[in-house]
């Protein structure tokens, strides 16, 4: 038997192959038969739904306003230099920077999807023992060094860099989050 001869019936189980696979697509893509009554099947206008986008410009945002230095400063228990703000339309953000002749200190916000990825990275693919604290926003979690809050759907978070020892900053966090939420 010739080569060609024997491709035939691959050639033929192919071209069926591609077939049934079409038929299979436009079979599935049409959707389910409803009666004539059944309406439009619990289908949802989107322009009618409410939004799902928070009511802050994020990209607007000043978040120094919301953390101010004195706060930061009074968190972290150092003076702080000059705030540095940046904001973006998935994130709002001021870092007070420490003093360069004194202690290693700086605390940072953020305000928006930034804030939240941040908390769902440490708590999902890095595994950081968390705790809930109580009264802050819609929800809260708070780590090492770490507090996140939501307030409807805005996530906020601030984060301290010190080399003391981060029991000391568990309640200073939480009481800094009262004031930034305070503040959206």
């Amino acid at each position: 038997m010739s080569l060609a001869m024997s491709s035939i019936p691959s050639r033929a189980a192919a071209l069926l192959a591609v077939v049934a696979a079409a038929a299979l697509l436009a079979a599935c893509s049409a959707g389910p038969k409803l009666p004539a009554d059944a309406g439009d099947g619990g289908a949802v206008d989107p322009s009618a739904a409410p939004s799902s986008a928070a009511a802050i410009d994020i990209s607007k945002l000043d978040a120094c306003a919301v953390l101010p230095q004195a706060d930061a400063e009074t968190l972290i228990g150092t003076k702080l230099t000059d705030p540095l703000p940046s904001a973006n339309s998935d994130v709002a953000a001021c870092t007070y920077p420490g003093d360069p002749n004194g202690p290693t200190a700086q605390v940072e916000i953020y305000i928006g999807d930034g804030a939240k990825q941040q908390l769902d990275i440490d708590k999902d693919q890095l595994g950081h023992p968390f705790t809930q604290p109580n009264g802050l926003g819609d929800e809260a979690w708070q780590e090492d060094g770490m507090i996140w809050a939501r307030t409807g759907s805005t996530w906020v978070s601030i984060r301290i860099v010190t080399l003391d020892d981060d029991a000391q900053f568990v309640q200073p966090l939480q009481t800094a989050m009262t004031t930034a939420l305070g503040h959206l």
